[in-house]
């Protein structure tokens, strides 16, 4: 049996376009706090954290952000990318076994998998509905 790979390229410009959106925020949430984390020192992970909650951003003049919503923005955008990703490729399994076929023009017999309905025949290159021939 074949397997065949069927890649969908609207689910992969999608999905990159969620992880661009994903990987932009956590760097601009890493570029805001690396300043306070780079002079803590021994406790880098507790500053980390308490940045996330304190800093805030400014996108829209009235409107504040604080970083942890960027953080869970970059999370849901990533893990979204992931699942379109993977929904946009399916494996078909393709055709069975070889079976034998006879032209019902020529009555030439060739083998060939019997999962089409016409079928152009290699000798008389006819397109016909081949007869399946017990062997």
């Amino acid at each position: 049996m074949k397997r065949v790979l069927r890649r969908q390229k609207s689910g992969y410009a999608v999905s990159f376009l969620f992880w661009f959106f994903g990987f932009a925020a956590l760097f601009l949430v890493f570029w805001k706090v690396w300043p306070n984390v780079s002079s803590a020192g021994d406790n880098a992970f507790s500053v980390f954290w308490d940045s996330l909650w304190s800093v805030t951003l400014d996108f829209v003049p009235g409107v504040e952000f604080k970083l942890v919503y960027l953080v869970v923005f970059a999370s849901v955008m990533l893990v979204t990318g992931v699942i379109v990703f993977g929904l946009s490729r399916k494996w078909f399994v393709l055709g069975g076994k070889d079976s034998l076929l006879q032209c019902p023009w020529c009555k030439k017999r060739w083998r060939s998998s019997p999962d089409k309905a016409l079928i152009l025949c290699p000798y008389c290159r006819q397109l016909v509905h081949p007869i399946l021939v017990d062997e």
